[in-house]
Formats: structure tokens, C-alpha cells, sequence
């Protein structure tokens, strides 16, 4: 089904409002009117000379420290969201997205569980946001969709959203929301705060995957090696602490049941690797690649 996303002005939203209608439902909205920066300073120049630890340029997007000064205002509401008790917070938890028009993401969801924060700076970008209750296939053991270049969204199939982001809008992208982005404006910028709710939910079909592939991960270590960049110990900022949360109630076997389900999608993956391969390459040549 095509679903309507939910749009609020800032000023008519309560943080007590926002909180039980979007966050806790993990329900995403776009607040628009959020004007907490300045375009005529934070340009694509001061971009690229601020931020030019590129260690994570081909994901797609520079990680930074908590920023909060003349240039990068965070706004309250996202500070309110950061400061609960119930959310966890990495050490660099702004991400700054900076991609030339017609950049396409590759459909996928965050790991580490995060929510997300983003808000539009400059450009337009229209996002498809697919349902965890009717998630696209994922390529084995990680967070990106398994789609060749033809994929279609099917509304008798998928439960998505299709809607743009224009300046001032903040998008909520609640964990495990599969999102395809695409960047229409010659420069696209976004800042993006995350973190991760200090309890596990299993209410959808990836919320049961994430915690059954958090068990696999803290049973048998080689997984991390051979298929997370990230350190396991640093999962969504407490590490040790959150990863004990997510997996106690995943028996052993459910999570080799897990285990064979991630084994089965390999045959798949093989007669779209050439595709996949394709679209990553695609991704990965035109980020911060603006003039």
C-alpha cells in the first residue's frame, strides 16, 4: 500500500506531541519550517574544508562531533531526542550527506538500530520509505536491499512512502525504515543526527532480524569479521551493554534458524551481484562530487 506521510510545522508540533504519535510508535514525519542554519554560509566550500576526514566518503557520508555553533545549529528538538534516557548516543553522532543531482542510494536501513534526524540544507531530495512489516530483500547478513536495477515498488506488495524534502524539513526515519534517496537539485545537502533506542523492538519483520543477526554477531564472532566494517563492541554506542539488551530473548534456536534463512538468500545474491555491483559503484563515484 502507498502511504501518506505524515507533515508538521515545528511550531505547531509539541515535543510531547512528537514524541508519542512519531517517536515511541516509531512512526515516521517530516517537520517542515525547522530554520536553525544559514545557506549563505553553509556552503559546499565549508563543507569540504571542515569535514575532510574521508575515511567514510564511499558510505556515502562524513561522520563529525556533536557540532553546535554559528555554522551547524542543532535544533532543540533533536538536542530533546539525544538527551533521553532511552536513547543511546556514539561519540560522533552528525553525519553530513553532500551528493550531486540524479545520486541514488541503494534501498537499505541503518544498522546499529539507529533513528535518524535528517534535515534538508540545500537542494531536494525525494525519498522512498519502505515499511519493516513489508521490508525489500536484503543481501545476506547486512542492511542493503537486494533489488536489481529494474526494481519496482509494488503497493499490493510493499507498504512505502514517496515524498521530497525541500530546505528546513526534518525528516524522523525511525529504525529499520528501508529508504531509497534520490538527490534532484545540482547540490544536495543534509546533516543527519542518530541514535539508538536503549530497547530492542521486534514488532516487525526486521526488528526480529536485527536482534536474531546481534545474537548471531555476539556468538560467533567471525560474522563481524567477515561482513561489518564496524566494531561489534561499539554497537549503537553503549556496546556491551545494548547488544546484551537486543539478544536475550532470542533462543539459540531461532537464531540458527537465522542463520540458514541469511545462508539461503546466496543464490540470489549471485545472479544479481553484477547489478548490485553496478548500483554501489554508481553510489559511491559522485559523493561530495559538487561544484
Amino acid at each position: 500500500m502507498r502511504l501518506e506521510i505524515d507533515k508538521r510545522k515545528l511550531s505547531d508540533l509539541p515535543y510531547e506531541e512528537f514524541v508519542e504519535k512519531y517517536l515511541l510508535p516509531e512512526k515516521p514525519l517530516v517537520i517542515q519550517n525547522v530554520m536553525t542554519f544559514n545557506k549563505e554560509v553553509l556552503t559546499p566550500s565549508y563543507i569540504l574544508e571542515n569535514f575532510t576526514d574521508e575515511n567514510k566518503r564511499e558510505a556515502g557520508w562524513f561522520d563529525a562531533d556533536l557540532v553546535d555553533n554559528a555554522m551547524i545549529k542543532i535544533p532543540e528538538i533533536v538536542k530533546s531526542v539525544l538527551d533521553r534516557q532511552d536513547m543511546s548516543v556514539r561519540k560522533s553522532p552528525m553525519r553530513l550527506f553532500m551528493q550531486p543531482g540524479g545520486h541514488v542510494t541503494l534501498p537499505h536501513y541503518d544498522g546499529n538500530s539507529l533513528h535518524g534526524l535528517n534535515q534538508q540544507i540545500i537542494g531536494k531530495k525525494k525519498w522512498i520509505v519502505t515499511s519493516p512489516n513489508t521490508p525489500l530483500p536484503n543481501i545476506p547478513f547486512m542492511f542493503a536491499s537486494m533489488v536489481g536495477k529494474n526494481f519496482k515498488y509494488n503497493a499490493t506488495v510493499h507498504d512505502f512512502y514517496e515524498f521530497e524534502t525541500v530546505p528546513g524539513d526534518l525528516l524522523f526515519l525511525p529504525r529499520y525504515m528501508v529508504h531509497e534517496v534520490h538527490s534532484l537539485e545540482p547540490v544536495n545537502l543534509n546533516l543527519n543526527w542518530v541514535c539508538t533506542p536503549t530497547y530492542p523492538n521486534e514488532s516487525s519483520l526486521l526488528g526480529r532480524r536485527e536482534v536474531e543477526i546481534v545474537k548471531l554477531r555476539k556468538t560467533l564472532p567471525l560474522i563481524n569479521k567477515a561482513f561489518f566494517p564496524d566494531k561489534f563492541s561499539n554497537y549503537g554506542g553503549q556496546g556491551q551493554e545494548l547488544i546484551d539488551r537486543y539478544s536475550r530473548d532470542v533462543s539459540t534456536i531461532r537464531m540458527f534458524k537465522r542463520l540458514v534463512k541469511e545462508l539461503a538468500r546466496y543464490p540470489r545474491l549471485f545472479l544479481l551481484a553484477k547489478q548490485l555491483k553496478e548500483r554501489a559503484n554508481e553510489f559511491s563515484k559522485n559523493n561530495f562530487n559538487v561544484k
